[in-house]
Order: C-alpha cells, then structure tokens, then sequence
C-alpha cells in the first residue's frame, strides 16, 4: 500500500495524527482512535517531558493527543505491534479492552539526525503502560521505547 500526501506546514501536526492513527490501525488491526481536543496542562506535559529526558530523548513539544481504545484480546494480528511494546519493557496484555491517552511528542535528537521521529507515550491513569517511537516518514519505523543510547544511528 503507498498513501501519499501533499501538506503544508500549518496542517502537519493533523497529518501525523492521522498518520499516527493509520499506523496504529494498520498494524495493530482494529484499535479505534479519536483526537482529543482541549489543552493538555504544563505540569502533565512536563512529566512527559522527565520521563522522555530519563531514557536520553529530547522533544520540541506536544504534538497531539488521542484516545486510543485497545482491543478487548490482543489476536495474532496484533503480534507485531506486541513485539513492540515488550521491546520497550510493556506488556499491553492487562489493559486489554481499555481506552488509553496517546500523547505524541517529537523528538529532537534521534541519534541519525532524522527529523520527523515521534514518540508516543500510551498511559492510563497517570501512568505509562505503552510507548514507540516511530518515523513519521513514508519509509518509516517504530520501534521499542527505549532508551537512547539502545537506539543505532
């Protein structure tokens, strides 16, 4: 499948939604998405910001922030993206059927020099139970959250 796009810098942050959420589909099968709207405070932005910080990664900041509803069993078609949460150290098994907040931040120091890497934090309740960091280019990855200095340039 190749889905190409015409976009401009005002409406990017929109398109990596939706490209966030067509990887999600994609991928893990049959995930449901919605974007969330209102502001996301300073003091929970800023946590994200720690915890990215912990593993090495830098952000320029909030790119969007989704409700994301997890399937109800994890079926064989969602092995890969499975695979990839464990990468991170999550298990997304226990919240089966839960609905989680996907916050997305950029990333400003991929170790390539990419631009355009994202990170997703999965979390409910305050706490993170899932992640990736993922290219938000046609040719793209996503992988494990982890830590920077794990990351090949």
């Amino acid at each position: 499948m190749i889905l190409t796009a015409k976009v401009n810098w005002k409406n990017l942050s929109a398109v990596l939604s939706l490209a966030a959420a067509f990887v999600l589909c994609f991928v893990g099968g049959q995930m449901e998405t919605r974007t969330v709207s209102g502001a996301v405070s300073e003091d929970i932005q800023q946590a994200h910001r720690d915890y990215l910080a912990a593993l090495g990664w830098e952000t320029d900041g909030l790119v969007s922030t989704d409700q994301v509803a997890l399937p109800d069993a994890f079926t064989s078609e969602y092995e890969d993206y499975l695979s990839v949460q464990a990468d991170g150290g999550f298990d997304l098994l226990p919240y089966a059927g839960e609905t989680v907040t996907r916050y997305t931040y950029a990333v400003a120091n991929y170790p390539s020099g990419e631009e355009g890497v994202l990170a997703d934090l999965l979390v409910l309740d305050g706490a993170v139970v899932g992640g990736e960091l993922r290219s938000a280019a046609l040719d793209g990855f996503m992988t494990g959250l982890v830590p920077r200095e794990q990351v090949s340039s």
